[in-house]
């Protein structure tokens, strides 16, 4: 059964845990299309998106990062998504190389199979993405551009299977 652990929540993931990492600010709620094809999985959620978010408040932006950096730490897959909005997701493409060697040191013998990175069609630094992954992974980690949340999710349930 799906475990949801949510920013600000400090709960204690029960299964193998995945961190949905990609896009919030100005971008759609992709991670409940991922929460929902993942509902009948024993799977652990790390989901930074806050149901409600005041972004010009300095202290909960604080404790919102630290939950983040906290929980990457603490992941067994990383899952990043990229969506096509009208954000570039500059955070993202940070948080993209930094958890890939952050893996690679964590999980020297099966890192490649815990980077699960989709793209959606359209989104404009899809380049960047695919060379970033290629060149910190050396084309170890598949990337999907065309994806969708549902395509995603899909990824992340092979990614649990590979590690197991």
């Amino acid at each position: 059964m799906i475990q949801i652990i949510t920013a600000p929540s400090i709960e204690i993931p029960k299964f193998t845990s995945v961190f949905l990492a990609g896009g919030i600010t100005n971008c759609k709620e992709w991670q409940k299309a991922v929460i929902e094809e993942l509902k009948f999985e024993d799977i652990s959620i790390f989901n930074p998106r806050q149901e409600h978010f005041n972004v010009s408040d300095k202290n909960a932006s604080y404790k919102q990062i630290s939950w983040e950096f906290e929980h990457l730490e603490k992941m067994d897959i990383f899952s990043m998504y990229f969506c096509n909005n009208d954000s570039d997701q500059p955070i993202c493409m940070y948080e993209l190389g930094r958890n890939i060697v952050r893996l690679q040191n964590r999980f020297p013998s099966d890192w490649e199979k815990r980077i699960v990175i989709s793209v959606e069609d359209g989104y404009r630094r899809s380049a960047d993405v695919l060379i970033q992954t290629e060149l910190a992974t050396q084309s170890k980690v598949f990337v999907d551009t065309d994806a969708t949340p549902d395509l995603h999710a899909r990824y992340i349930k092979r990614a649990i299977k590979n590690i197991e």
